[in-house]
């Protein structure tokens, strides 16, 4: 028989249902927001307000009907969804969110579940569902002088335009992958929004691309990528240097993989510098017949 004291835990142990967030949820979702015992945001190119009322962004739901953790995982047309938004103010309600987004995740045919942090609240959820650490990334901050590099004397350096976005995300897909594609949407929403977005042709292909942002003063390098079929052309090096004369008069950063070594050693070559504590990447696999590498 059940004991008296394990009987009451039971009874008294949270229920959560897990629904997709409403367009009526928005200022429920503020409060929780505001009250919030855990917290992490990395939305990149969106607000969370424009992911209310999709089915990536997940709520759990208390006995009181009211909301008590979110979650957003996004999978910007890759194979892989990355977790983008978590807020709870109950610690109880994490794992089952955790759990549904999961599946979600699983049943809409994405191969991975990705999360970029250390935080030790949602670590410890992680790990037991099966997420492995499979990269660091590191930051990188331009420091001293370097010297402008010249690539192939053909190639041809301009600001982006929305005809060239096509070309963007097949060179993107190319050279990276499938856990940090971007996609034709997530570039067009970079290319309306960065500070500068430039691409390079080379015998009318594109064979790189970079673009950047300008926030309060300081600069960010957030993509650079040449075509693999273009590399060790000193593509990379001119983009980078188009980059570095833009935003001369400010302090410029930069992240990478930290077993990235042909970046590392470009990067090395215009004095960017370590700085910081590297982020750890958590991949949970999920495996679907047919499934490619994404890492």
């Amino acid at each position: 028989m059940i004991g008296q004291s394990l009987l009451s835990k039971i009874r008294q142990a949270p229920c959560y249902q897990i629904r997709v967030a409403r367009a009526e949820d928005g200022p429920a979702i503020e409060r929780l927001l505001s009250h919030a015992i855990h917290y992490y945001l990395a939305l990149e190119w969106w607000t969370l307000e424009e992911w209310i009322g999709s089915s990536a962004l997940s709520l759990a739901i208390d006995d009181h009907e009211r909301p008590v953790g979110l979650m957003l995982a996004v999978d910007g047309d890759s194979p892989v969804a990355w977790l983008r938004a978590i807020a709870t103010t109950a610690d109880a309600c994490l794992p089952p969110l955790l759990k549904a987004t999961v599946q979600a995740v699983q049943d809409a045919g994405n191969t991975g579940l990705a999360f970029l942090g250390d935080d030790g609240w949602i670590v410890s959820q992680l790990q037991p569902l099966g997420f492995e650490k499979v990269k660091q990334v590191i930051t990188l901050r331009q420091r001293g002088r370097w010297s402008v590099q010249q690539g192939p004397p053909q190639l041809q350096i301009r600001q982006a335009t929305a005809a060239d976005l096509c070309d963007v995300t097949q060179l993107d897909h190319a050279a990276f992958p499938p856990l940090w594609w971007y996609s034709h949407k997530i570039l067009r929403r970079a290319l309306d929004t960065s500070y500068c977005f430039h691409v390079a042709y080379l015998q009318g292909q594109c064979v790189g691309y970079q673009f950047s942002t300008l926030v309060q003063g300081h600069a960010h390098i957030v993509r650079l990528a040449t075509h693999p079929r273009w590399s060790q052309r000193g593509i990379g090096a001119q983009l980078l240097s188009e980059a570095l004369l833009t935003f001369q008069a400010h302090s410029v950063t930069l992240n990478t993989q930290q077993d990235n070594l042909a970046s590392l050693r470009l990067y090395q070559r215009f004095n960017f510098k370590r700085v910081g504590r590297p982020w750890s990447v958590w991949l949970k696999p999920l495996k679907p017949e047919n499934a490619v590498a994404v890492y």
